[in-house]
């Protein structure tokens, strides 16, 4: 099985001072087995009680909590809705001793080999996932940046199987049924990845949504832009699998549904999207001035106060 057929970006403003990391997902697996409900089926318990858990927020967008991977405890972990499948850490996978294969990885540079695996369990709060399937990554750059160690990433396929809401004052992420909301909008896309529709300037755009970025980005040949209304920032770069690029930032008026955002600083990567990727761009939370953003996977909704 060839992973990931198709190509993402996430852009990681601050890890860095004075640079964008722009890092490769992984999609394409599947998760083996779940213990958890599936959204959508029937499976989520609307009178279930509400479970929080707390975090701790890195560079202004990574969402960190405490986990239990395999039968270690108290590992750190991201929390990522832009990631899929779910990653561990190297050095997780060799404590773990956990055997898996390898299978080439088609990035922005060129393929690379990705080692994927069977992980037995991890548990975050209330979820509780077993014999999924995740891939092995090198996590050594971000835990340099953040000086902390790192067990992994926990994406889309583990998050999706139960509704949350991200609350960024209190920083906590309440795990159960979401109230309804004011200020929301549909799902345009929940396989392989969450997805909305937005305008930007007019435009209208389908974006990831990514609780691992920090703001707005959309590729070059996604959004019609007057080449004078760029700002080119030499400070931002982006780095991929394969080298380094430039992004340049556009100031312009973004809305949500019915909803206005305002003048936002937009990131356009000097990069050209996979024609196959039915995203135009990814939506970060943090900088955006969402205090808090909830995935209702029930009624199938994205809500931000």
């Amino acid at each position: 099985m060839t992973i990931g057929t198709r190509q993402r970006l996430r852009l990681r403003l601050g890890i860095l001072v004075g640079q964008v990391a722009l890092l490769v997902s992984f999609p394409g697996l599947l998760c083996v087995a779940s213990s958890s409900p599936i959204p959508g089926e029937g499976g989520e318990d609307e009178s279930a009680a509400k479970a929080e858990v707390p975090f701790q927020l890195y560079n202004d967008n990574l969402i960190i909590v405490k986990a239990t991977i395999g039968t270690v405890k108290n590992v750190n972990i991201i929390l990522d809705t832009g990631t899929s499948p779910s990653a561990i850490s190297k050095a997780m996978g060799d404590r773990l001793k956990l055997q898996g294969e390898s299978e080439p990885l088609q990035t922005l540079n060129g393929a690379i080999q990705a080692l994927s695996v069977i992980l037995p369990r991890i548990q975050i709060g209330p979820l509780h996932t077993e014999s999924i399937r995740v891939v092995v990554q090198d996590l050594s750059f971000m835990e340099r940046s953040l000086g902390i160690t790192l067990g992994g990433i926990a994406g889309l396929d583990i998050l999706s199987t139960g509704s949350f809401t991200i609350d960024y004052r209190k920083r906590k992420v309440v795990f159960g049924a979401i109230a309804a909301s004011a200020k929301a909008i549909r799902f345009e896309t929940r396989k392989p990845f969450l997805t909305v529709k937005a305008k930007i300037d007019g435009h209208e755009v389908r974006l990831l949504v990514d609780s691992g970025t920090w703001g707005l980005l959309v590729y070059r040949n996604r959004l019609a832009t007057v080449q004078e209304q760029l700002r080119f920032d030499p400070s931002a770069s982006i780095s991929t699998a394969g080298g380094m690029t430039n992004v340049r930032w556009l100031r312009a008026v973004v809305s949500l549904g019915r909803d206005s955002l305002g003048s936002r600083n937009v990131a356009i990567a000097d990069v050209d999207s996979d024609p196959q990727n039915d995203f135009d761009g990814l939506l970060g939370f943090a900088k955006m001035g969402f205090h808090k953003v909830s995935f209702d996977f029930k009624n199938g909704l994205f809500g931000w106060e």
